[in-house]
């Protein structure tokens, strides 16, 4: 049998060292996370940018704001003070400059709702625009008004005047005819003798302002294909009635529109009237009796002497044989005429 000795100085055994792994880099992670916070910190820099340029223009709009409200404000109550200026005696012109200046300030508060947010700044410019619009309106309507008023004032002063002097002459008349007799009756008397005489007057005034006519003249007319028109003395031939005259000058009568009445009658002693050709009727001064006439003359009178023409053209007017005769009427006076006969 083998026997086993035991070695008195064994020989270690070799160790086993693992070979390390080879250290991974950190250098990409590093740069990565660097890359991550430059953006967040790029993207927190264009940020607070954009709110500072935000913040900025609204600062801006405000101020812009601010601005357009002390505009605003200044217009309406410069606009107020303009009305205010127009105020008088009138009371229709007053109350007119009162429902004016409520206008306004309806407009003023649609302004000032939209001046509550800067972004009505441009809605707002175009609503004071309209305000100031409508204060040149009103001005305009005011001075309109005024005007006339003056000019009624002037007339009524006129004819106060003129009443005052008509009052004066009835004094003076009334003093003397008291200065021949003191006894009331007489004075009674004299009183009605002077209205009588006033009335008399004032007729007489009247027919004074009448214009006369002469060289009234009516003729027959037919039209030719050329437009224009031939006198005719058959009645089958007569299309319309042409009727001239010259009105004389008056140095009574007042200057302005003057109207001669035309009274057209036909062989029957009938007027020829038709309403919806200008015809109507006229009062005579002295009777009171209403008058039918035909047609009437207006004319611009200026004192001077003038020619006029006018016609008588009516399609459904029928001619006959006889005299028809042309009677001018001023101010319900009888002032002339003219005939003419047809075959």
């Amino acid at each position: 049998m083998a026997t086993i000795q035991n070695n008195p100085n064994p020989s270690p055994s070799p160790k086993f060292t693992p070979t390390p792994e080879p250290k991974k880099s950190r250098t990409p992670l590093l740069a990565g996370i660097i890359a991550v916070l430059l953006l967040a910190l790029a993207g927190l820099g264009i940020g607070y940018a954009n709110r500072g340029s935000e913040n900025a223009q609204l600062s801006t709009d405000l101020v812009e704001m601010e601005q357009f409200k002390a505009t605003a404000e200044k217009q309406y109550y410069e606009s107020l003070a303009e009305l205010e200026e127009m105020r008088g005696s009138n009371e229709e012109l007053n109350a007119l400059i009162d429902q004016q200046k409520e206008d306004l300030r309806t407009q003023k508060e649609k302004i000032s709702s939209l001046t509550r947010d800067s972004r009505n700044l441009v809605a707002a410019r175009r609503e004071l625009a309209e305000l100031r619009s409508q204060t040149d309106g009103y001005l305009v309507q005011l001075e309109e008004m005024r005007l006339a008023n003056a000019e009624l004032t002037e007339n009524n002063q006129r004819l106060s005047t003129e009443r005052d002097m008509l009052s004066s002459d009835l004094q003076v008349s009334r003093q003397q005819n008291e200065s021949l007799n003191s006894e009331r009756a007489v004075l009674v008397s004299e009183r009605e003798q002077l209205t009588s005489t006033n009335q008399e007057l004032n007729r007489k005034v009247g027919i004074a302002s009448v214009l006369k006519a002469n060289n009234i003249t009516i003729v027959g007319q037919k039209a030719r294909s050329n437009g224009k028109f031939a006198e005719r003395k058959n009645a089958n031939y007569v299309d319309r009635l042409y009727v001239c005259f010259n009105s004389l000058d008056n140095a009574v009568a007042k200057m302005g529109e003057e109207t001669f009445q035309l009274r057209i009658i036909n062989p029957a002693g009938e007027t020829i009237q038709i309403d919806a050709e200008g015809s109507g009727v006229f009062t005579m001064a002295d009777s009171g009796e209403q008058i039918p006439y035909t047609k009437a003359v207006n004319f611009e009178f200026d004192g001077a002497a003038a020619s006029h023409c006018t016609d008588w053209s009516v399609e459904s007017q029928q001619y006959t044989e006889g005299t028809y005769t042309a009677e001018l009427y001023n101010k319900g006076y009888f002032v002339g005429e003219g005939t003419v006969t047809f075959k």
